[in-house]
């Protein structure tokens, strides 16, 4: 699902008064099409002494609300310290981690530093990128592992040479093979810049792209 600001709002007025006794002024919220990060916590000066804020989240991922949940209220742990004026070791120091673990035990919530991105690229996402002309297929390592895990990179096409027999070396690896895939299909990858690699994926990842059509090094 993809989450929208109506439901980030009552989210946030849900657990501003369930875990932060409703001391937390509302903020402003927005949405955001970021890959890396899924929700991001933002104040700044409005006036001599006062501050605004806002909350962000990402809607590159088609996510289970149950993941929007804990990115919301990751962020509201950020604006509550905030707010509170609470000296912290760093963004995510001890005082943040200390209390994330608390709210998630307390609530049966799952708030860490990082969190599942959840589901694959949602879809307003790959229809924005067609619409800007992005290239339509990308060439993709994939393997099967012999500890029965998938894995899959994309590789420039420059590089194609010198991958093959790096993968077809590693003791680690089944089987692969070299496909041309489509775009909506690679773009969520790890993609290869110089070191040669691959990240696991799904089985139905796997299975999609091994349908590909396979290029012959």
């Amino acid at each position: 699902m993809i989450i929208t600001i109506s439901e980030i709002k009552e989210q946030f007025d849900k657990w501003n008064g369930v875990i932060f006794n409703n001391e937390l002024p509302l903020p402003s919220f927005e949405l955001m099409n970021t890959k890396r990060i899924l929700g991001q916590f933002r104040w700044r000066k409005i006036g001599e002494n006062k501050l605004g804020y806002t909350i962000r989240i990402s809607t590159f991922y088609d996510r289970p609300f149950d993941l929007y949940v804990d990115t919301i209220v990751h962020e509201m742990l950020h604006y509550y310290i905030k707010y509170k004026g609470i000296k912290d070791t760093s963004s995510h120091g001890r005082e943040w981690k200390s209390m994330a673990r608390k709210i998630s035990r307390k609530y049966g919530l799952n708030i860490t530093r990082t969190s599942p991105t959840g589901g694959g690229v949602s879809e307003h996402v790959l229809e924005k990128a067609a619409e800007k002309n992005v290239a339509k297929f990308e060439y993709a390592i994939v393997c099967k592992m012999k500890d029965g895990h998938f894995g899959a990179s994309v590789v420039p096409s420059n590089k194609l040479y010198y991958a093959a027999p790096h993968i077809r070396d590693w003791n680690a690896v089944k089987e692969f093979k070299i496909v041309k895939a489509p775009w909506n299909l690679t773009y969520s990858l790890r993609h290869l810049r110089t070191a040669v690699g691959v990240r696991y994926i799904t089985k139905d990842q796997y299975n999609e792209l091994i349908r590909c059509k396979e290029i012959n090094l």
